[in-house]
């Protein structure tokens, strides 16, 4: 919460609010996050010398990740019960990676090959309201008591709705929102479904639209709330409360149900990006949304199977993708690149990081998740490919048996990650910084006024602090931000106080806001 702090002086009546730029992080509560863009605005070191996890613990085996809640980490492993491979979720404690509960869901079982040794289940949890909500590999869908792993309820789709499992089985995790939980579940003429929370009960049911191992995503067009999925004929975006059909239109390439997509659309601005498996003539594609009187219509700005990518899904930054693309055949190889999402046009590619997943943090940084079990931090630059650290996060990569294909998650500074068989994290918080104290005005001539600016713990306010402070005035604090004058002085420091001199004008009242990259 903004901080605010009165002070009087002859002749002043001075308020000073403190507004951080952006909230306080928490949890990590879905796959890709809980904006479900994999996009995460924390704080997080950059100097990576000498890190070593906090905890490293065997999970095998499975594809999945971890969602973060409550002093939990939960995911889903492969596990032997009465000598039967299960698909059991099982929640961590984040102090020490030491199993808390485990609560057997759905049999493992992958006839279908392809992954190695280390097959299991492929879907991640979802964490809400002190649940969690697991869909499994064939389409079980569980309410579980986040404390114990108590089911509350349990839905077997294919049982209740009937329909099938596609090849690979259900790789798509499930998306909460409101109340809400959003799935395909290939079953009948409305394959499409939001059920709710509280009992697994159909809220809707909509659209003939077959399965993807696709995760559907929430976005905002056009200041309209949707919900986006990749279906096995084309993209659709529905009215997340009620499932009406806002937009539709069919994928730029033959779609072959022996293999099916994996990536998440992408909404970024007025467009949506999706891509499938270059090894099937799959592409990449981008198509521009337009939304005008009532009508939403869209337009194919490229297509092309250079970059394409098989299930790693990219984020987005001022119009730029940054992922993992390449071929199947080669994936421990696959670049990563940097694509201007109007054109497709590569900005510049780098070899070496596979089929694994990867974040944007804190709006300045790439963390990538390699196929090889590596942990990178990179810059958001268009121009080059600028490395910043490389740690091997887990036990070194084994085509059979240790890969990441998964996206790793970050809460409260401390940043997730598995492979196919191991589980790890790593404390990457940056100390909070103290609360800012304006002191009392100090008039000046010319009928101005100077401000200092020091943190409230008394310890000195250092320079890279400093250079992000912004201070804004008004005479009327009932003012929204956007009417309040920045001011334009040069802050100083002198020793350890920040100063600006020579501010204008010496109002009866005067009121401040002090805003800054990150609060306290």
């Amino acid at each position: 919460m903004p901080q605010r702090i009165v002070r009087s002086l002859a002749g002043f009546s001075l308020a000073l609010f403190l507004f951080p730029f952006r909230g306080s992080c928490g949890d990590w509560l879905q796959f890709r996050g809980p904006t479900h863009d994999g996009i995460s605005t924390e704080r997080i070191k950059t100097n990576w010398t000498g890190l070593n996890p906090t905890w490293l613990v065997p999970v095998p085996n499975s594809l999945c990740g971890f969602v973060v809640s409550g002093g939990r980490a939960f995911t889903q492993v492969n596990r032997e019960i009465n000598l039967q491979p299960k698909e059991v979720c099982v929640a961590l404690d984040i102090t020490n990676g030491a199993e808390l509960w485990a609560t057997v869901l759905d049999d493992a079982n992958y006839p279908d090959g392809f992954v190695g040794y280390d097959d299991g289940p492929r879907t991640t949890p979802s964490f809400d309201n002190g649940s969690v909500y697991v869909l499994t590999s064939y389409l079980k869908l569980y309410r579980l008591n986040a404390t114990n792993g108590a089911v509350i309820w349990q839905k077997d789709l294919l049982a209740l709705y009937g329909g099938t499992v596609i090849r690979f089985q259900n790789a798509a995790s499930p998306l909460i929102d409101s109340g809400l939980i959003y799935l395909n579940a290939n079953c009948g003429s409305s394959n499409l479904m939001a059920l709710r929370t509280s009992d697994g009960s159909v809220a809707w049911r909509v659209e003939n639209e077959s399965m993807t191992h696709s995760t559907p995503v929430l976005a905002t067009l056009f200041g309209v709330r949707q919900l986006v999925f990749a279906t096995g004929s084309g993209l659709i975006s529905l009215d997340p409360l009620t499932g009406a059909r806002l937009w539709r239109f069919n994928y730029p390439f033959t779609f072959n149900s022996f293999y099916s997509l994996a990536v998440s659309p992408v909404v970024h601005r007025d467009m949506v990006f999706m891509s499938g498996t270059r090894s099937v003539s799959y592409t990449s594609f981008v198509r521009r949304i337009t939304y005008t009187n009532n009508v939403w219509s869209s337009v194919q700005l490229w297509s092309t199977n250079e970059p394409s990518s098989t299930f790693t899904t990219p984020v987005a930054k001022d119009g730029f993708l940054y992922g993992t693309f390449g071929f199947d055949t080669t994936s421990p190889l696959n670049q990563l690149k940097c694509v201007e999402m109007r054109t497709g046009l590569v900005k510049w590619s780098q070899t070496g990081f596979g089929r694994g997943g990867l974040l944007m943090v804190d709006n300045k940084y790439l963390m990538i998740l390699t196929e090889k079990c590596e942990l990178v931090l990179a810059q958001v630059n268009t121009n080059a490919y600028v490395e910043l650290g490389r740690i091997q996060a887990l036990p070194p990569y084994n085509t059979d048996n240790n890969k990441s294909w998964n996206v790793p998650a970050i809460a409260d500074g401390k940043v997730y990650v598995r492979s196919t068989s191991w589980g790890a994290a790593f404390d990457m918080s940056v100390p909070q910084l103290p609360g800012l104290l304006l002191d009392p005005p100090t008039p000046s001539p010319g009928g101005r006024f100077d401000l200092s600016i020091r943190p409230v713990n008394g310890t000195a306010l250092d320079s890279n602090r400093a250079a992000g402070i912004e201070v804004w005035t008004s005479t009327n604090a009932g003012q929204p931000l956007a009417a309040w004058t920045r001011l334009t002085n040069g802050l100083t420091l002198t020793n350890g106080i920040g100063r600006i001199l020579g501010v204008e004008g010496a109002p009866t009242h005067r009121y401040f806001i002090l805003r800054e990259p990150f609060a306290p």
